[in-house]
């Protein structure tokens, strides 16, 4: 298990909710109570589960005092909705037989803290992330009174990616998505992401992602004309963007496309790339029509391995995308057009976790798939 720090849009929202209207005790006050995972409401962290989780809640006291103080733990649902809304997240309770009951700790006499230790025991997320919303309960001993902004606090669960993904090449053949051609999906922002894996950038014009439709063409590809072709290049809606000239052979990066209807922007394993202002579409909106991937012929020479690829009809903020590149998402999302996990194992065959229907099949490029990968680590 480790902490991953949520980045510095979340925080701001973290920030707005812990805070409030309780400015005056963003400090704690002296003998009161607080959290300490609370006590820097500008830090936020997202705990990593790998087999369980393990959570330290370290209940503290302004000032020691001569006499035992007993506080409650308590799971308050209401404090994740509330976060939910201002932070724009998805999060879910925890489920409540998943929790203790009538949880209590106790700082001894003469001591400043205590550890309360809660334990969640592994089990499958299916794409949902859960939260414990926790806070601090009545004081059943001591005189001491608790901390309003620092005596809640709400723990993310995230269950890291561990995956099977096929190393394709394009020379090969290519995968296709269904319905082949006319989905009539019509945007005013998209994202599309992918964990992509190439054993090298021998060629120009190795093309991982054609879709769009012929009016609004979106081609992404490593190499044009210029050598080395160790970056990433974007065409889209008559303009173009690439990346520098950096990449690594057999490393694993996380890329994201997003277009919010005026400028697209390249975020590379979480951050922001580099941008463009693209002419405005035809229409004033994108239609997707196909998605078709390694697609670029006899010019797709070296392995591509890819997992991950999630199509979105918004466009995704770089918090979000960082907060969840790592993890599963809720493939129920409405702002999906389609998911494909690419983490069968064995097979072809490439589903739609949406249940939208752009089920994907290679067409003579998968080469063979690996298993057991991470991209945390």
């Amino acid at each position: 298990m480790k902490y991953i720090y949520l980045s510095s849009l979340m925080i701001a929202f973290s920030t707005v909710f812990f805070m409030g209207c309780e400015n005056a005790e963003y400090k704690a006050q002296t003998n009161s109570l607080y959290i300490t995972d609370a006590a820097d409401i500008a830090t936020a962290a997202t705990i990593t589960m790998d087999d369980g989780a393990d959570i330290n809640v370290v209940v503290r006291l302004a000032q020691k005092v001569t006499e035992d103080v007993e506080v409650e733990i308590q799971f308050v649902p209401e404090l994740l909705t509330e976060y939910n809304t201002i932070s724009g997240t998805e999060y879910e309770v925890l489920p409540a037989n998943m929790l203790p009951q009538n949880a209590t700790v106790t700082i001894p006499a003469g001591e400043i803290s205590a550890n309360y230790r809660l334990h969640v025991n592994d089990f499958a997320t299916n794409g949902i992330t859960y939260a414990i919303p926790l806070a601090l309960g009545n004081v059943i001993k001591g005189d001491v009174t608790k901390s309003k902004a620092q005596s809640k606090f709400i723990y993310v669960l995230a269950k890291p990616l561990n995956v099977s993904a096929p190393v394709l090449r394009g020379n090969a053949g290519n995968v296709s998505t269904l319905p082949a051609t006319d989905w009539g999906i019509t945007v005013d922002a998209w994202t599309l992401e992918a964990w992509v894996r190439m054993d090298g950038y021998s060629i120009n014009n190795q093309a991982i992602f054609t879709s769009g439709s012929n009016d609004h063409e979106i081609y992404i590809r490593f190499g044009d004309a210029n050598r080395p072709y160790n970056y990433l290049q974007i065409k889209s809606l008559g303009g173009q963007k690439q990346t520098a000239s950096d990449l690594e052979a057999n490393t694993w990066y996380h890329w994201a496309f997003v277009y919010n209807g005026t400028t697209l922007t390249i975020y590379r394993n979480g951050k922001q790339d580099t941008f463009f202002d693209p002419p405005a579409p035809k229409g004033g909106s994108v239609r997707f029509d196909f998605m078709k991937i390694v697609d670029s012929g006899s010019y797709f020479r070296n392995n591509c391995t890819m997992s991950q690829v999630r199509l979105w009809k918004v466009a995704r903020t770089e918090s979000e995308i960082a907060n969840n590149m790592y993890f599963e998402v809720n493939p129920k999302n409405p702002n999906l057009i389609a998911l494909w996990p690419m983490d069968e194992g064995e097979g072809t065959a490439f589903r739609d976790a949406t249940g939208n229907g752009h089920d994907a099949t290679s067409n003579g490029a998968l080469q063979k798939w690996e298993h057991n990968i991470r991209f945390d680590k």
